[in-house]
């Protein structure tokens, strides 16, 4: 059935007669008479009483012009939605961040997305790459910020680097490890050490840098993909915490935790990225996360680094 059809009936109840009704639709009266008959000719039935003054609905004409002003108010609504879906002011975003991401990022995106976006519906998974990972495959995240080393070779998926950001172990203030001008493994491993899940590249700089007894898998006693609460762990236990520096910016600019100077390395960091699955038609909310990560990890990329 032709909805302009449909659209045209209206019009003629809506205007009285023949020749208001060709007139607000642009059409000739011929026209609108042809079409009015064609509507009635498929449906096998009369919709119109054309008298002399007036034309009115007979009773099937009244059934299909209650059923034509639904779908001319969905198609309304249609227009609407994909207008402010198109523009970001709606829609549903579900994004999934790794450890670090979502330490630096959720809580103020969550507080942007409410100011700026308040309309559309805001999803997070958090967990570890891998995982979030089979997520995005099976669309049940639309993009997310990770580790950049594990998608080399996920030719399925977009990615865009961010800046790399700078891994080191920090420690509470006054910690004994601070004794020591230079830490070594041997000090460190008199303590507790926390962490997240590391990206292969980190890992194996610690085990260059500090030696076979600072590969993760031998010093780290704490593993866990909540960093916040190894940020708290950190603060007040003799726990070291190791993964990047700048996710303890906040408690390291009041003083509350310091990074412990073990031998440098400018190659030990973390490499993260935004990333979607290729060859999809992304919804223009997504382009929020992307442009509030990038307004934001300069600054996350340049804590503590010495110029």
């Amino acid at each position: 059935m032709d909805f302009q059809k449909l659209k045209h009936l209206l019009a003629v109840v809506e205007h009285g007669t023949f020749s208001r009704a060709a007139d607000a639709v642009n059409l000739s009266q011929p026209a609108l008479s042809r079409s009015i008959q064609a509507l009635e000719a498929e449906l096998g039935l009369p919709l119109l009483d054309r008298g002399a003054r007036q034309v009115r609905l007979t009773p099937y004409g009244a059934c299909v012009a209650e059923r034509a002003r639904r779908m001319r108010f969905e198609e309304a609504e249609l227009q609407r939605e994909l207008k402010t879906l198109h523009s970001g002011e709606s829609g549903t975003l579900v994004i999934g961040l790794s450890p670090a991401p979502a330490s630096l990022l959720l809580s103020p995106f969550l507080a942007h997305m409410t100011a700026s976006r308040p309309q559309v519906r805001v999803g997070v998974e958090l967990g570890a790459t891998s995982a979030l990972l089979d997520m995005l495959r099976a669309e049940r995240i639309d993009a997310m910020v990770c580790d950049a080393r594990m998608l080399y070779d996920a030719a399925d998926v977009e990615a865009r680097p961010l800046a790399p950001l700078r891994a080191g172990v920090v420690c509470r203030k006054g910690h004994p490890i601070l004794a020591h001008r230079r830490p070594g493994i041997e000090q460190i491993r008199q303590y507790p050490v926390a962490s997240s899940t590391l990206s292969p590249e980190v890992s194996l700089r610690l085990a260059e840098t500090l030696g076979p007894g600072g590969a993760p898998e031998q010093m780290i006693t704490t593993r866990c993909e909540n960093l916040d609460a190894l940020v708290e762990l950190a603060l007040h236990t003799d726990t070291l915490l190791l993964g990047v520096i700048c996710v303890t910016r906040r408690q390291q600019e009041a003083g509350l935790l310091v990074e412990v100077p073990i031998p440098p390395d400018p190659q030990r960091q973390g490499h993260y990225a935004l990333a979607r699955l290729a060859g999809r038609t992304p919804l223009t909310a997504q382009d929020a996360l992307y442009e509030f990560t990038r307004e934001c990890w300069d600054g996350f990329a340049s804590f503590g680094v010495r110029g």
